[in-house]
């Protein structure tokens, strides 16, 4: 028999990390070693913690970039290394901390992850209205027929900050049941990226969510925030749970941050 398939179409599966461990190719350092985790469908987590304490690994092996050494990956309590790639691949909408705006129109750029829908004006428009895309996307004088590249005639280069919206807009567009967002936000302002958390959150209330981030006020209103060191979780519940930790290392991190912000 061929490789397994996700049945539940629109609804996300149970994802469980067991005693997984991993290093990258030709290095020596366990990045993860016995790593457990149990991700339940529709739950919204967080996943924070220092450079290098193995955040984005996660979302790598998640997305099978690359294969646990030891241990599992088990999706509906089927290994991932045996579920037919493409099926899974359908169940997930990633936006990760290099993501690509491509030398395409704004409507290109946003429908590129869901292509059969891509004559849908009306979930164009929506999408781009959530991201907080749409306002500056009108103001260009192509509208939405704009080639995002300086390049080519009449192209535009985009902001940073625009930049990240229309690929928010493309998850948004993508419309899958798991939401993969590593350091979504990072060229918005906090006002901004509170704005595009909110949307991010009510749009994803039947999805998984997992985010990475290194702003609390992203972080906080997750129903669950993971917080790993050196590979391994330390700390595990929501915000309020969180700081009330004595000496812990989201509460001391926490506190750091919102002198910041005073």
């Amino acid at each position: 028999s061929g490789p397994s398939t996700i049945e539940k179409k629109d609804s996300p599966p149970l994802i469980e990390f067991k005693n997984v461990s991993f290093k990258y190719p030709d290095t020596k350092k366990n990045i993860l070693k016995n790593f457990n985790l149990k991700i339940l469908p529709n739950e919204h987590i967080a996943i924070v913690g220092e450079n290098g304490a193995g955040k984005t690994t996660l979302m790598y092996l998640l997305m099978r970039l690359y294969d646990v050494n030891k241990g599992k990956i088990l999706i509906d309590n089927t290994d991932l290394k045996d579920l037919d790639l493409e099926n899974w691949y359908s169940k997930m909408a990633s936006l990760l901390q290099h993501f690509h705006i491509y030398h395409f129109t704004a409507k290109e750029n946003i429908t590129m992850g869901n292509i059969k829908d891509s004559n849908n004006t009306e979930k164009i428009m929506k999408s781009s209205i959530k991201s907080g895309a749409h306002k500056f996307i009108s103001n260009f004088p192509l509208q939405y027929d704009q080639i995002l590249d300086p390049s080519f005639e009449n192209g535009h280069e985009p902001s940073p900050g625009q930049k990240q919206r229309i690929a928010i807009a493309r998850i948004f567009f993508r419309d899958s049941p798991i939401l993969i967002l590593d350091e979504p936000t990072s060229a918005l302002d906090p006002k901004a990226e509170m704005e595009v958390f909110d949307e991010i959150y009510k749009f994803s209330k039947n999805k998984t969510v997992i985010i990475i981030s290194h702003r609390f006020s992203t972080v906080r209103n997750a129903s669950r925030i993971i917080v790993i060191d050196e590979g391994r979780i330390i700390e595990d519940g929501t915000h309020e749970q969180l700081i009330k930790i004595k000496n812990g290392k989201y509460k001391s991190a926490y506190e750091i941050q919102k002198k910041g912000f005073e």
